[in-house]
């Protein structure tokens, strides 16, 4: 039987993700629209993803730079497209909603998440300031 999802460690992540958006590095080459974006972007990059592909019989490059619009017009929904000769391939994130995602994997993915925004977006980024962003982001003392 697995353990139930913590709702003060999944409040505490949503904490840590509005610090790093409004920490967002300015020379950093994605440009987040808003926290949800930036979620959806780096949990793509963290490895929580689907990956569907589409096989056309023409070069796919121009689909890759439509499809995201065309995905968040209709569906409301991130996504991110890569063009491979006559291959395209669309890469969703994965829920992390409490009904999708249990609470071992949940703190996979928040290793995962942590990791990657130390290593490659804030290097050197500890994790007491992860928690103390998140505290202060939920109105909390750190």
């Amino acid at each position: 039987m697995s353990k139930p999802r913590s709702l003060d460690q999944h409040r505490r992540f949503f904490g840590v993700m509005k610090a790093v958006f409004h920490h967002w590095p300015d020379e950093h080459p994605f440009r987040p629209s808003n926290a949800d974006h930036l979620r959806a972007w780096l949990t793509v990059r963290a490895g929580y993803h689907t990956v569907n592909t589409f096989v056309s019989t023409d070069d796919t490059t121009e689909m890759a730079r439509m499809m995201p619009i065309v995905i968040a017009t209709m569906t409301g929904k991130f996504s991110w497209c890569r063009a491979h000769g006559n291959e395209l391939h669309v890469c969703v994130p994965q829920s992390i909603a409490f009904d999708k995602m249990e609470e071992a994997e949940f703190a996979r993915f928040l290793d995962a998440f942590k990791r990657l925004v130390r290593e490659q977006i804030i290097p050197g980024i500890g994790t007491r300031t992860f928690e103390n962003a998140a505290l202060e982001m939920m109105g909390e003392e750190a």
